[in-house]
């Protein structure tokens, strides 16, 4: 299986001419997609790359935690409050970097440490880039129990549909 998917990474970036390690890099920063509609930008930072929330969609999990409708939560005042550090509680979701990710031997694969502010604890986990739209996340705990997640890149929005939408 995993012979296969190095070949489909293989001829996905020979068809496209992205076989070099930068292209890859290249590939993982943007905004992305998550399976729940909130998006994480990735970018490039002082640690290799990480990932900040920059737009969230309220889930079932938090009209619960609030007791309201969806829309009348401000997605501003959402705070880490499920962080084990006292002083995290209070940092704002937005914003919130989520992701650090520094490049391994293999291009297509970034290693490093993924925060889930649903309980407030860091895990080991990894991005492997499926394509110029796709990405594979998984967190593990204790590396053996993992999640995954796949990403897909968000639409890229004009300026001049952003003003139109106001």
């Amino acid at each position: 299986m995993r012979s296969l998917l190095v070949s489909l990474i293989l001829a996905f970036s020979t068809l496209f001419g992205l076989s070099s390690g930068a292209s890859a890099q290249a590939l993982v920063e943007g905004v992305w997609t998550t399976p729940e509609l909130s998006e994480m930008t990735i970018a490039p930072c002082e640690q290799g790359f990480c990932g900040t929330l920059s737009k969230i969609v309220i889930t079932p999990e938090q009209v619960a935690q609030y007791g309201v409708a969806p829309e009348q939560i401000d997605i501003a005042s959402l705070t880490d409050t499920f962080n084990e550090d006292p002083a995290l509680k209070g940092r704002p979701m937005l914003g919130l970097q989520i992701l650090t990710l520094r490049a391994t031997d293999n291009p297509w694969r970034f290693e490093g440490e993924i925060y889930n502010p649903r309980d407030g604890k860091t895990y080991a986990g990894s991005i492997d880039v499926m394509g110029a739209d796709s990405v594979l996340l998984k967190g593990c705990a204790l590396y053996v129990i993992c999640q995954e997640q796949i990403w897909t890149r968000a639409p890229v929005v004009e300026e001049e549909e952003v003003v139109a939408a106001q």
